[in-house]
């Protein structure tokens, strides 16, 4: 095994006995858990030049060389930026990382480096004091074993630039074995630019997921570092009453354009949603519901739900209306009674009808309060007329009531 820093000062012999400082190490990301060194940065005179690693001959570790053929063999090093090649030095070495083992935060102080059959592997973080003290003394200080390392398979790490990062940098992504939950704990644990750089490195599913599980606080720092187009399918991604909250805090400019890049069916859901003021019930509900026309059987209502069962966040409900226009609430009944009535039974005769229901604008706190009393996974929200506006959920006024502590995090119990 030798240190990063250590192995930093090596030198390169080539047959004619010139020697070369060796600058840095280039690696492959995307080459397994422990990703081979793939090239060598070294200074030749005033020039930076790049050597790949099957250029080495022999390490020899006594006298800290690396033995190649010929150093005017290595090339100029690349000018086309931080996206050409990852380097342990530049890129890794001081980065924040996440500990994937240990749900933690650390910084790579050192990098430890393994030979395994002629190749050179990046293999752990040293996350330890001791890496400092030995990059600060020259190597005299802290030479031992250090007792904090972290195996790199089981770590991420994060530059602190959402813009530099992309989904498709060639990293492992073990952070894609955490829950959205997780990944939104680490989240608030670090600077909002490391935390908005942590959601380009995932999937957009899971970074709408995680988005959605951060406080209100974090949540915006962290969308307004996104890059607008990522930012818009977040967007259109997360549950429609945290999307209305999200944009409610964004600066007027920016929340328009926002709104006016998402798709048709999702801006209309969110200009709904904004319409009522947070302190009220239509402030808090989601519309993002299930819900059947009052003339289907069972077995109909089943096939035609099968579309709409995959968008929503809450289905526990299904809401039963008169027609798909004019959305009169008539009843209400759970998937569970939808999946166990006959299919020739039509919904008005299996569903509950006249169900307890909220007003808009009724307060936040009242409609929180009476889905809390009654213990009911939501309460429907319908105008005046009877039109199914939306529901306020157990999750959104469990929310509302929890002490502020608790209410800065998005509780998830019928989703």
């Amino acid at each position: 095994m030798v240190m990063l820093s250590d192995f930093l000062h090596f030198r390169l012999v080539d047959r004619q006995g010139r020697q070369a400082r060796l600058l840095d190490l280039g690696v492959d990301l995307s080459a397994g858990d422990y990703p081979p060194i793939t090239c060598l940065a070294f200074a030749a005179g005033r020039q930076r030049r790049e050597l790949p690693w099957k250029g080495v001959a022999a390490l020899d570790w006594r006298s800290q060389q690396l033995r190649v053929a010929d150093l005017d063999a290595g090339r100029p090093a690349s000018t086309a930026g931080p996206a050409e090649v990852t380097l342990l030095a530049r890129d890794v070495l001081d980065t924040l990382v996440v500990d994937l083992a240990n749900r933690d935060i650390a910084r790579a102080n050192d990098l430890w480096l393994r030979e395994l059959g002629g190749r050179l592997l990046l293999a752990a973080v040293d996350a330890s004091l001791g890496g400092i003290l030995r990059r600060l003394s020259g190597g005299l200080l802290a030479r031992g074993p250090s007792h904090h390392l972290l195996d790199w398979k089981q770590v991420e790490f994060l530059h602190g630039d959402p813009h530099r990062a992309s989904a498709g940098d060639g990293r492992q992504r073990g952070i894609l074995r955490l829950s959205p939950s997780e990944i939104a704990d680490l989240a608030e644990a670090i600077p909002y630019l490391h935390a908005a750089e942590l959601l380009t490195l995932i999937p957009d599913p899971l970074a709408a997921d995680t988005l959605e599980a951060m406080t209100p606080e974090r949540q915006l720092q962290v969308f307004e570092e996104l890059d607008p187009h990522q930012a818009m399918r977040l967007l259109a991604l997360m549950a429609p009453d945290i999307a209305a909250d999200l944009v409610g805090r964004l600066p007027t400019d920016l929340a328009r354009r926002q709104i006016e890049q998402l798709p048709p069916e999702r801006r209309e859901r969110l200009i709904e949603l904004l319409r009522y003021p947070e302190d009220t019930a239509g402030g808090i509900m989601t519309n993002d519901l299930v819900v059947a026309t009052a003339g289907l059987t069972v077995g109909q209502a089943r096939r035609a739900l099968v579309d709409q069962l995959e968008q929503p966040d809450f289905v526990y409900y299904v809401y039963v209306v008169d027609d798909e226009a004019r959305r009169r609430l008539q009843g209400v009944l759970t998937l569970r009674g939808l999946l166990l009535a006959s299919p020739a039974r039509r919904l008005e005769e299996v569903m509950r009808p006249h169900p307890i229901a909220l007003g808009p604008l009724e307060s936040a706190s009242a409609a929180a309060q009476q889905v809390f009393d009654l213990q009911l996974a939501a309460l429907p929200v319908v105008a005046r007329d009877g039109r199914l506006l939306g529901a306020v959920t157990f999750d959104a006024a469990m929310a509302q009531m929890a002490p502020r502590v608790w209410g800065e995090r998005r509780l998830r119990v019928f989703s």
